[in-house]
């Protein structure tokens, strides 16, 4: 083994942060972890165990999972050997015994997760909202001068702008409530927000990540909005 069984889990666990940090979605964050331990995992099966369930743990946290992604990592956990784990004896008894508990309880959550058939990186759409909210307020807490709002949040957002349509209009849209509800619909590039929320179709979204219900949620609120 590369690392003891305690490095391993707060090394990926890490890592995942690491890309959280660089303002990556939760789903292309797993996907980068995945890909910077995939071959470690191949150098035993107490390797590829500890690997695998460390990112199982990750994934099932997340609204949803990528369906091709979560079966790949099922199929591998359900065909740990864990008699051949055993044999490398390079864990303790009791971190072989918290290893296996582990794998039963994720696979046990994976039944109940909804998955997702976007193969593109991207959002989901209460996660966004949620990224927006949370960096819309601490913004306003942490500035006097609120009018740069606008461009401060783009510039935050913007990779995901550009990204898929659907994560620029539930940005866009998060930000327009916001100022909305902060009274602040006379700061600099309330415009930009105002045209791109009327020109909103949701057939420009239709084959994207969102789900017919969340795409009907968005145009919803998008109408709600009065700037």
């Amino acid at each position: 083994m590369e690392f003891s069984y305690q490095e391993y889990n707060e090394y990926i666990n890490e890592t995942y942060m690491e890309f959280k940090d660089e303002k990556m979605s939760n789903k292309e964050a797993i996907a980068r972890t995945y890909n910077e331990y995939d071959m470690v995992a191949k150098k035993s099966e107490t390797d590829k165990g500890i690997v695998y369930i460390e990112l199982a743990e990750i994934l099932i946290t997340h609204l949803k999972a990528m369906y091709t992604f979560k079966s790949y990592i099922e199929n591998v956990l359900i065909e740990l050997d864990f008699n051949l784990i055993k044999l490398e004896n390079a864990i303790s008894q009791e971190e072989y015994n918290d290893l296996f508990s582990r794998r039963v309880h994720v696979l046990q959550e994976f039944k109940k997760m909804p998955l997702d058939y976007y193969q593109t990186g991207c959002w989901y759409y209460e996660e966004l909202i949620g990224e927006v909210q949370k960096y819309i307020s601490n913004f306003i807490e942490e500035n006097k001068n609120t009018e740069t709002i606008v461009t401060d949040v783009l510039q935050r957002f913007e990779r995901d702008c550009k990204n898929t349509k659907s994560e620029k209009y539930i940005i866009y849209t998060t930000l327009a409530e916001n100022l909305c509800n902060q009274g602040l619909i006379t700061v600099n590039g309330i415009e930009e927000i105002k045209n791109e929320l009327q020109s909103f179709q949701v057939c420009d979204i239709s084959n994207e990540q969102l789900t017919e219900d969340e795409q009907e949620k968005l145009a919803n609120r998008i109408k709600k909005v009065k700037l």
